[in-house]
């Protein structure tokens, strides 16, 4: 990068800490109050956090709600010194008015401020990433840009207060330096190999990509001893924040495994406005309003799954292109997978945009890239957001209230989030069906199924 890339940056950076900075502080999801008992756990227990990490737990360890911590290390690892620096009590209690979880602001703004530098820091690479792809400094700007001004971006990280930005941002570290960087220096493509699986370190979401690039370095021509030692490396990166947890705690990876796996079992999705799979919101609506089993549309959702991630793998062998099908395989997660959040769809804009950066002829793809962007940002506008104001803060600040319902639709009625869930959830496979079909179509199948002989004929 010039003189003239960082000028550009800093415009975009300055430009989008400011609706960030404005609503940050009064704002909170509730999410934000459970990531200070999670710090609380892991500053007492230390390695053996997971131990303790479980819902049976959650009550002895002062945690505000029920909820298992269901991510890698990575995340407590960053809370943690947050919470020492900010170490205000989350307060939560029942009464007759049902139950209330109130947050400081310490605390909001201490989590939220690395939610944040993740935001800036995804930019930049999006921007770096976009310009090493060969566009110009205006259209690498533009690109970024619309992950930086996103609105489900600026309320994931300011309003509601999320991750999914930081395993982002080490993915998108991993592509640039292994594949868009031009230069086969090896060191960097060790470092973005491990950059690569770090990504899962923080949030397992990134498996679909994160096979993938696996697939990738284990078919591209190159030396055995150079495809070992990349594997090598992002299984290093994966691993690598876990394996302190389990020498200090043997069984710490299982008791990941197994909260993970907790709340991944198939059911309904209420309410319908927090549900971003169409299939299972329509399932839910169903069920909700006629009492029919619609759980034939929810607990089958890897069935789609599997078939588009292995037409992937079949794609690539007519369009050997690593960013495309790692970016596409995060587009298959969001559109298939049956409880999709709201916070998942951020790394989806991302990965939305550099598809349309890669395709550059194939427009159908590129609009379809572009209007799965503009749909995950239709929804922050719909929604109420003005509710995280006041539900955890116990003196809401009218002032960002009434600032928030000014750019909000107010949308209440659940048939509208549905249809919405429904349409996003249409675009997804077509993006992801359009996608391979490109991949597919530049197959020599006669010159595969040669190859597929003689491999079984040496087999044999």
């Amino acid at each position: 990068m010039d003189k003239l890339d960082i000028i550009i940056i800093s415009i975009i950076v300055v430009l989008m800490l400011i609706p960030r900075l404005i609503v940050a502080p009064y704002t909170s999801g509730s999410d934000i109050p459970q990531f200070a008992g999670f710090a609380d756990t892991f500053l007492r227990h230390g390695l053996c956090f997971y131990k303790y990490a479980d819902t049976k737990h959650s009550s002895t360890e002062n945690w505000p709600y029920p909820w298992p911590y269901v991510y890698g290390p990575g995340l407590v690892l960053f809370l943690a010194p947050l919470r020492l620096l900010a170490s205000s009590p989350v307060i939560h209690y029942w009464d007759r008015d049902g139950y209330h979880v109130y947050v400081s602001m310490d605390w909001i703004i201490a989590s939220k401020t690395l939610f944040i530098l993740f935001d800036i820091l995804s930019t930049i690479m999006i921007y770096v990433i976009i310009k090493g792809l060969g566009y110009n400094r205006k259209s690498s700007a533009i690109l970024a840009s619309l992950y930086a001004f996103n609105p489900m971006t600026i309320y994931i990280s300011s309003i509601y207060g999320m991750f999914d930005q930081i395993p982002l941002f080490f993915f998108l570290i991993g592509i640039y330096l292994v594949y868009v960087r031009n230069n086969n220096e090896l060191r960097r493509k060790v470092w973005g190999s491990f950059s690569s699986g770090l990504s899962v370190a923080f949030k397992h979401t990134f498996l679909f990509p994160l096979t993938l690039i696996i697939y990738d370095l284990i078919m591209k021509r190159d030396k055995w001893f150079r495809k070992i030692l990349l594997v090598s490396s992002l299984i290093i990166g994966v691993l690598v924040l876990f394996i302190p947890f389990e020498i200090a705690c043997p069984g710490s990876i299982e008791m990941f495994i197994n909260n993970a796996l907790s709340v991944s079992k198939p059911g309904y999705t209420p309410p319908i406005c927090y549900s971003f799979n169409g299939l299972s919101s329509l399932a839910t609506y169903i069920h909700e309003h006629t009492g029919k089993n619609m759980m034939f549309l929810v607990e089958y959702w890897w069935l789609p799954a599997l078939t588009l991630l292995t037409m992937i793998l079949m794609a690539y062998l007519g369009f050997r292109d690593p960013v495309v099908y790692s970016s596409l395989a995060y587009i298959v997660f969001t559109t298939t997978y049956w409880r999709v959040n709201h916070q998942y769809l951020v790394p989806a804009i991302a990965f939305s945009i550099i598809l349309f950066a890669k395709l550059r002829e194939c427009y159908r793809c590129r609009f379809l890239a572009i209007l799965y962007v503009l749909l995950i940002g239709l929804w922050p506008i719909m929604f109420p957001t003005s509710f995280w104001t006041h539900v955890h803060i116990r003196e809401p600040n009218i002032d960002i209230w009434r600032l928030l319902d000014h750019f909000s639709l107010m949308v209440f009625d659940e048939e509208t989030y549905l249809l919405y869930s429904l349409v996003l959830t249409f675009t997804g496979y077509v993006l992801v069906l359009e996608v391979i079909g490109l991949g597919l179509s530049r197959i020599h199948y006669r010159v595969v199924a040669e190859k597929i002989a003689k491999t079984i004929k040496k087999l044999l």
